[in-house]
């Protein structure tokens, strides 16, 4: 196992930079997730560590040696694919022993090491199967054997639940915890769903526009956003347009939000509200109080609907089982936010 180290990863297309001069250090038996919208420049990132594509610029690191310009196949990594790209025409074991096998492992160790890396997965009894008699979290499992059996350095993942459904997603995201908290082995996660990344990951590298928006703890990033955007992306977000006005924010003529802005006095800013930042206190009013307009029920939660006149909307949410989970539309509400879960940055400027 080793520690990845990448300094100034730099990918262009011609005019267009992909990945604008990153540099990121992960520690020997970490999990990190990179974490971001489409685009990004995520996958690019572990498609460069993988050796699948060529950098236009900076270095990769595998602890002490630099493998910016070795062949995939000799950088020791295991890499599970969004799709479980096994074989279908082999067994699991084979599906598992592929990989071993080009690396010229054979007899006994080779059975060995098949045997383990599926018993790790829990899949010890269906070596003998084929992948069309398993299903999707079965497969992905595989595809996990397979990674681990050759015992890479770098754990690289490429957005490898996608294709699963919600409940095999959840179940799947505990078989990779408990499996890199067995092995330890230092693992890179790609993601564009903030859950994934907040219950897999030691730390989180939120990335937009080809650059690291912030990289901490997934406490850290949720409770203390580095910026406008990573406020607005990570958990369940309002994002509203107002103006400073008296050392507090307007959101439009009468809605008041307490607020203390650094901004100069009518200077444009952009508020972002997490819905579960949002309290609700039924039957008062106030400058930020407004009336329910539709309750969605979600099963562990409930979503409100609040308007706040002059065209102002937010949304908040609810434990079901709280006392504040029947409140029917047409009910007045104010609204009461902490000062510190009110995050304002500079007004974003529409393209």
């Amino acid at each position: 196992m080793s520690s990845l180290t990448i300094k100034n990863l730099k990918k262009r297309y011609d005019d267009l930079t992909v990945v604008n001069s990153v540099s990121l250090d992960v520690a020997q038996g970490e999990f990190v997730s990179l974490l971001g919208p489409s685009g990004c420049g995520k996958t690019t990132i572990l498609r460069m560590i993988a050796g699948l594509l060529d950098p236009s610029g900076g270095q990769i690191l595998f602890g002490e040696t630099d493998v910016t310009r070795l062949p995939p196949n000799r950088r020791n990594i295991g890499l599970v694919f969004q799709s479980y790209a096994l074989f279908p025409h082999l067994t699991v074991f084979e599906n598992v022993a592929f990989g071993l096998r080009r690396q010229k492992v054979s007899g006994a160790e080779l059975d060995t090491r098949v045997r383990e890396a599926l018993e790790r997965v829990r899949l010890g009894q269906h070596g003998d199967r084929y992948p069309r008699q398993l299903s999707g979290g079965q497969q992905q499992r595989v595809a996990l054997a397979r990674s681990i059996a050759p015992r890479p350095s770098i754990l690289l993942f490429d957005e490898p639940l996608s294709n699963l459904d919600a409940q095999l997603r959840e179940e799947m995201q505990i078989e990779i915890k408990r499996l890199q908290a067995d092995l330890q082995i230092t693992s890179l996660f790609v993601t564009h769903d903030q859950h994934e990344a907040m219950t897999l990951s030691d730390r989180i590298c939120l990335m937009s526009g080809g650059d690291i928006q912030q990289f901490a703890s997934p406490e850290e990033v949720y409770f203390r956003p580095a910026n406008g955007f990573v406020s607005g992306f990570v958990g369940s977000p309002n994002k509203l347009q107002g103006r400073v006005s008296g050392g507090r924010v307007a959101l439009a003529e009468g809605v008041m939000l307490d607020a203390a802005p650094s901004m100069l006095e009518g200077a444009p800013l952009t508020v972002t509200l997490r819905q579960e930042d949002i309290h609700l206190v039924p039957g008062a009013t106030g400058e930020l109080s407004g009336t329910i307009n539709l309750r969605i029920f979600e099963g562990a939660s409930v979503q409100y609907v609040v308007s706040l006149g002059q065209g102002v909307e937010v949304l908040a949410r609810v434990t079901s089982r709280g006392p504040l989970a029947d409140l029917a539309p047409g009910t007045q509400v104010a609204l009461e936010i902490a000062p510190d879960r009110i995050f304002l940055s500079p007004a974003e400027v529409s393209a």
